[in-house]
């Protein structure tokens, strides 16, 4: 490098040196904006043997078959309440020794369920119902409902999901997954004598699924897994 070069590099930094001394403070910001996209939860009640509005006569079993399906992002806690009618008649036994005797005036649920071994609660007077592996009945269930004049028209079932968990310890539906099994998988019609106003009337089954989060249900490092913990956090 010749000295003239070197001359007019010194000078150069001879002139950003002052610059800098006479001038303010260099500062510098920087902004970085992290987009979270939130989770959400959707669940679907799925019957897959399911055909509307079909005719029933006493004990006629029907396909039905409700499974809960986690239809988002979100892993959660399922459960299913099912209200199913009820009326006072009578009933007749529907055993094969007995058949057409009259029980008396009972009663009682319109609709028995049936599990996928083709078990049912045999007493027709009784609230009682028959469900598959991996549902808990909740406790204080089934509830009763009644018309203006305390006339028995309904009972009201709640189920939580515990799959291959044991009692009443909950089991968490993955995304995408349904229910491993159906809560039942048809109903049975009641056997009531012939007579009683039942003939040509619509009868339904109400059938909701609700579900939560697994995660966090109790701090930001616990969460919850017994059913009557979880249903609490779930109304509240």
């Amino acid at each position: 490098m010749n000295r003239k070069k070197l001359r007019i590099l010194a000078a150069s930094l001879a002139a950003v040196a002052v610059i800098a001394g006479i001038s303010a403070y260099f500062t510098s910001e920087d902004t970085v904006t992290n987009a979270f996209v939130a989770s959400t939860l959707k669940i679907q009640i799925v019957e897959n043997k399911w055909v509307p509005d079909p005719v029933i006569v006493p004990e006629k079993k029907i396909d039905k078959d409700p499974k809960i399906k986690n239809a988002d992002t979100t892993p959660a806690y399922v459960f299913m309440e099912v209200t199913v009618p009820a009326q006072r008649l009578v009933i007749e036994d529907a055993s094969v020794n007995s058949k057409g005797i009259s029980l008396g005036t009972k009663t009682a649920p319109l609709f028995r369920f049936v599990d996928k071994d083709g078990n049912y609660t045999v007493q027709p007077d009784t609230s009682e119902q028959t469900v598959n592996p991996g549902w808990c009945l909740m406790e204080g269930y089934p509830k009763i409902i009644t018309d203006s004049s305390k006339a028995v028209t309904g009972y009201t079932y709640l189920y939580a999901y515990t799959g291959s968990n044991q009692g009443s310890i909950m089991s968490v539906l993955q995304p995408g997954d349904l229910t491993e099994n159906a809560l039942f998988d048809k109903v049975i019609f009641t056997n009531a004598r012939e007579g009683q106003g039942l003939e040509g009337t619509t009868q339904n089954i109400n059938i909701k699924a609700y579900a939560i989060q697994n995660d966090f249900l109790e701090s930001p490092t616990s969460t919850k897994a017994e059913a009557a913990d979880v249903w609490k956090i779930l109304q509240e």
